[in-house]
């Protein structure tokens, strides 16, 4: 089941981001395309096979996590500012990119960096799932070294909520509603997998499959919002169109 998770999750990203590269190549929605690349990216980190691949090369001490930490929180950065200016959501942007923004962002970095370092983390392991058993410290640190990398995700989510919220609601087309649902979603999730980091280990499914809905949830509302600008501009319905941010 897992393994069925782990490789559904990078298909579908992989796929997103195929969609995308003709309007890369023409130089539209960069950002965007970045933020799915990143995506794909973490996805293909997650998987067991080119995890321990690339952890291999890198000594074997699971940086490749700690590097799969940094490159979740630049792609929910670039998300959560492409989303707020999209939505018009300059309360969630002002949180975002304020001194809010970065003191999360920072104390999540340092957070998730300290706790890295405290673990023995010997043993290339996908997920770090086989760390617990080391015992020791690794056993206590592991949740909170989880909880603190899905803390910054967390607070960017819940910053874009009320504005996603309010899209579902309102009376754009049913193509930007759907969009701001499935991004719903993902932020939903995304909010849920921090407490659930602390859940025992009989878990372990259910909190796996919370952290790939809220990646799915993201990247298909970012697919979809991208879409029903493509639909609106074919119909000439300029309100339709999720407004375009170039970067």
């Amino acid at each position: 089941m897992m393994a069925t998770l782990q490789w559904g999750t990078l298909v579908l990203c992989t796929v997103v981001l195929l969609l995308r590269v003709p309007d890369a190549i023409q130089g539209r929605n960069r950002t965007v395309f970045g933020i799915l690349l990143i995506a794909t990216l973490c996805s293909l980190l997650s998987v067991a096979g080119p995890y321990e691949a690339i952890d291999g090369v890198l000594g074997g001490w699971n940086l490749t996590h700690l590097i799969l930490r940094f490159l979740v929180f630049a792609a929910v950065l670039l998300v959560g500012l492409r989303m707020a200016r999209g939505l018009e959501d300059a309360r969630g942007y002002r949180l975002i990119a304020g001194p809010a923004g970065r003191w999360a962002l920072a104390a999540s970095a340092v957070a998730v960096a300290a706790t890295f370092f405290l673990m023995d983390t010997r043993g290339s392991s996908a997920g770090l799932l086989d760390i617990t058993d080391h015992g020791g410290p690794n056993a206590v640190l592991a949740p909170f070294y989880a909880a603190a990398g899905r803390t910054y995700p967390g607070f960017v989510s819940l910053a874009l909520l009320p504005a996603l919220l309010a899209t579902t609601r309102s009376q754009l087309p049913r193509l930007v509603r759907a969009a701001a649902f499935l991004t719903c979603v993902g932020a939903l999730a995304t909010a849920v997998s921090v407490p659930a980091s602390f859940a025992p280990e009989t878990w372990t499914l259910a909190q796996q499959t919370v952290n790939y809905l809220a990646v799915v949830g993201y990247v298909l509302g970012l697919g979809l919002f991208w879409f029903s600008g493509v639909a609106a501009q074919g119909s000439g319905n300029a309100r339709a169109t999720f407004r375009k941010n170039k970067g």
